[in-house]
């Protein structure tokens, strides 16, 4: 655990944030929907995907140093453009640092361009620009993140394996009890015609069948999020909301829906 009270021993991976109405970023394809589908992805993958964001030109994965109170008013007030959806991953500071985590470096504009040019890839990908009163342009000020980054090499996949033991310390979520849905895919649809047989005591004979369909369905759960401890967000404060079984989700799930497991 930290010796100083202001450094989390976990840091957060939100999957969701205020964007603002001119925001450029485009949303990468795998990122689209809320901040619920977003983790519900996470959780069925076990992986923590990269992407090119603000001030980089390779995939980082970000994470926020943030303290339990500065928590608590980015997810009952907000703290830029409004509340922040209660939904993401909790990670462990030592292990994310072992994986090459590290705190962004906040730095003029001036600066930033000049470490574009000077300074080593992995290096200038941890700059964010921040200039609270400009002498052109709009003030940029993201300091209440206190914004950490992993950034992946240019040819390697940009992922982090969240299966890793003791490296997630909790999910975050918005509703008491969640459990990340099971995800449904059609394989294949059959069809075929049953003969119906004639009526012994009609002297007309029946002519033609009847159509039936049957579906096969291919149901898989979100695995790895298995044994991770669930905190809900109840308005106020993140309350510890049991661990995910999702032993126990297929099992009821098998019974109630029939469906085809792997």
């Amino acid at each position: 655990m930290s010796a100083h009270p202001d450094l989390p021993d976990a840091l957060v991976h939100f999957t969701g944030r205020p964007r603002g109405k001119d925001e450029k970023i485009p949303v990468p394809d795998f990122a689209h929907g809320s901040a619920e589908d977003r983790l519900v992805s996470i959780l069925h993958r076990g992986v923590l995907r990269g992407s090119v964001t603000h001030w980089t030109d390779r995939p980082v994965a970000c994470f926020s140093e943030i303290t339990e109170e500065a928590r608590r008013a980015m997810l009952r007030d907000g703290l830029h453009r409004g509340p922040y959806p209660p939904w993401g991953v909790m990670l462990d500071r030592a292990k994310l640092v072992e994986l090459g985590a590290r705190p962004a470096l906040y730095v003029s504009r001036m600066e930033y361009d000049q470490m574009r040019v000077e300074m080593p890839a992995r290096t200038h990908n941890r700059c964010v620009v921040y200039e609270p009163r400009p002498l052109y342009g709009r003030p940029t000020d993201w300091l209440f993140e206190r914004e950490w980054r992993l950034v992946f090499d240019a040819m390697g996949t940009p992922e982090l394996d969240l299966t890793q033991e003791g490296l997630v310390t909790g999910v975050i979520t918005g509703t008491p009890g969640w459990t990340p849905p099971p995800r449904r895919r059609v394989i294949k649809d059959s069809t075929s015609v049953l003969p119906v047989p004639s009526n012994p005591d009609s002297e007309v004979a029946s002519s033609g069948g009847m159509t039936m369909t049957t579906r096969e369905v291919r149901t898989r759960f979100a695995g790895p999020a298995h044994g991770l401890r669930r905190l809900y967000w109840d308005g106020e404060d993140l309350v510890d909301d049991g661990k995910f079984d999702i032993e126990e989700q297929q099992m009821r799930d098998s019974f109630d829906f029939g469906g085809e497991h792997p």
